[in-house]
């Protein structure tokens, strides 16, 4: 069995510490104070903070190692039940290895700052793009709490979309058709069922659609939507019983469709939708939110030469 150390390791030595919340800025921003102040580099630890380990005087926090543990956790629970997939639980041999894995780390970054690594530019952009992206996921989540849309807000949302579609969800076709790679063969086709040919028949014997033909080009009620374009909006374009007077081109190749019937679908329950209205509405209140801020900003742009 693959050990956990080596399972953690491999994680994350590569790029798993990919920056995702407030708790690890902040240590960050900590540590690279801390990581200043000569009293460090001569083995005087901060007393203040709790940590897991000392390097070279430079602690390494308590809240990093929380920070990954909960990370990795988390990531395991999402991944739980794929092939291949380790379980992983919290555990003290779990914590000692992630302290290893951490140390190492601390190590390595002390040696690139000896190397001055850290006054590289590519470095410093993309550490400033980090912390940017850092702080910008934190102000998305304090807006998503704040500007979260009430129980009414959410209920008369529904009763407008529900009245503006006439309390219909939309419609659903019942159709039927023949897919052939030739324009010239459907423009045939559609002949031979202006004088008269069965469409039922022609399907068996000419469609290429494998998964239709020996039901006469059946298809079941569906959206139109559901299907490649153009071949839903020419669907709409029908009146049940009518059939394309053209060949309907899609990527498939040539269809000759017969709209058989149409139905509404009845607009669903509140509960049924509650949240995805919700959701809706809390991304259109979020992002009205920053186009009001980007409007009231003075922004200048200057061209790169």
């Amino acid at each position: 069995m693959q050990s956990v150390k080596h399972h953690v390791l491999l994680a994350l030595l590569t790029a798993c510490f990919v920056t995702a919340g407030a708790s690890y800025a902040a240590e960050t921003k900590k540590k690279d104070t801390a990581e200043t102040k000569p009293a460090k580099a001569e083995g005087k630890p901060d007393a203040k903070q709790k940590n897991v380990a000392i390097v070279n005087g430079i602690g390494i926090p308590q809240a990093r190692l929380d920070f990954v543990a909960k990370s990795q956790l988390a990531q395991a629970q999402q991944q739980q039940g794929q092939p291949g997939q380790q379980p992983l639980q919290d555990s003290p041999e779990f914590r000692d290895n992630l302290r290893e894995i951490l140390i190492t780390r601390e190590i390595l970054y002390q040696e690139a700052v000896r190397r001055k690594l850290d006054k590289n530019s590519d470095y410093q952009t993309q550490l400033d793009l980090a912390k940017q992206q850092i702080i910008l996921a934190l102000l998305i989540e304090d807006l998503s709490k704040k500007l979260n849309p009430s129980e009414a807000d959410v209920r008369k949302e529904y009763e407008r979309v529900k009245a503006e579609r006439g309390g219909d969800a939309g419609k659903q076709y019942k159709s039927r058709h023949i897919l052939v790679k030739e324009e010239a063969e459907a423009k045939q086709i559609i002949a031979d069922l202006d004088a008269g040919g069965d469409f039922a028949a022609i399907a068996k014997e000419k469609s290429q659609d494998t998964g239709t033909k020996d039901e006469g080009g059946e298809l079941d009620f569906a959206e139109a939507e559901s299907y490649v374009q153009p071949f839903g909006e020419a669907l709409k374009a029908l009146k049940k019983g009518e059939r394309t007077k053209e060949p309907v081109k899609t990527s498939y190749g040539y269809h000759i469709i017969e709209l058989e019937d149409v139905k509404a679908v009845p607009f669903p329950e509140f509960d049924v939708v509650k949240a995805q209205i919700q959701q809706q509405l809390a991304t259109k209140v979020r992002d009205d939110y920053i186009a009001d801020l980007r409007a009231k900003a003075k922004v200048q742009k200057v061209d790169a030469k």
